[in-house]
């Protein structure tokens, strides 16, 4: 073999394994992206209180939770990527709704450009106020009139988170919030029977510009009366939360 092809032998094989590097490379990059970003093991199970595990005592394992289909990202103009909910159950015999709020710390950089704040906050501060907006139909003879705002037409009923967790995990911030909504006065199970919730939001506010009148800094909706409930089971991790809460 001459020198020249010896050296294009060499040089190709150079090629090959430069190639090969920079697949394995770019492959490796994006299995780390994807479990990086799985929902760490704290936010796994239901957080478990009295309305949680009285309605489970009442049905067991037939215990009834649902979810549906929505958009999980924020995808506003001014809010594209920044918040997430990688988890939501609604569990109408317990009058409540759980969700994973999530976001990256790239998020709190775009807040710090977005209000000017003098610095980047920590991670470690509670930087968002996530409430649910329930909207209710005052008209369910119009079904024409669902999709405004208007107050003789649709009803809306603001409810506050009454407990959370919170971790991290890589350059996540993760929250498992509960809304135990019969704290606002209203009860989904028979909302959801008589067929006039029309929608659930997840409002997102920055918590020193909290002002419900303003539109939210980020909003996802996590039902609406248009799509379909999907049943979800309880895990072996909700049975464990529920078995540990009973022995309290």
């Amino acid at each position: 073999m001459s020198r020249v092809n010896r050296i294009f032998k060499i040089s190709g094989c150079l090629i090959k394994c430069i190639f090969g590097l920079v697949i394995a490379t770019v492959c490796a990059a994006l299995l780390w992206r994807v479990f990086s970003s799985g929902d760490p093991k704290s936010m796994k199970a239901l957080s478990v209180n009295e309305n949680v595990y009285n309605a489970y005592v009442e049905n067991g394992e037939n215990l009834y939770m649902f979810d549906q289909e929505q958009n999980s990202i924020t995808r506003g103009e001014n809010n594209y990527g920044y918040f997430s909910v990688t988890d939501c159950k609604f569990i109408p015999d317990a009058n409540q709704a759980q969700i994973v709020f999530r976001y990256n710390n790239s998020t709190i950089r775009s807040l710090a450009e977005d209000y000017s704040l003098p610095s980047v906050p920590d991670r470690s501060e509670e930087l968002y106020n996530v409430t649910l907006l329930l909207a209710i139909d005052l008209t369910p003879e119009n079904t024409e009139d669902n999709a405004t705002n208007a107050p003789e037409s649709v009803r809306f009923v603001r409810v506050h988170a009454s407990s959370y967790t919170r971790d991290t995990k890589q350059m996540y911030n993760y929250y498992r919030l509960v809304y135990d909504i019969g704290e606002s006065g209203e009860d989904i199970k028979a909302l959801l029977d008589s067929k006039l919730l029309l929608a659930v939001y997840a409002d997102v506010y920055y918590v020193n510009d909290l002002d419900y009148e303003k539109d939210p800094y980020g909003t996802l909706c996590l039902y609406d009366y248009l799509s379909k409930n999907k049943t979800v089971e309880l895990e072996s991790s909700d049975k464990r939360a529920i078995k540990e809460f009973s022995g309290k």
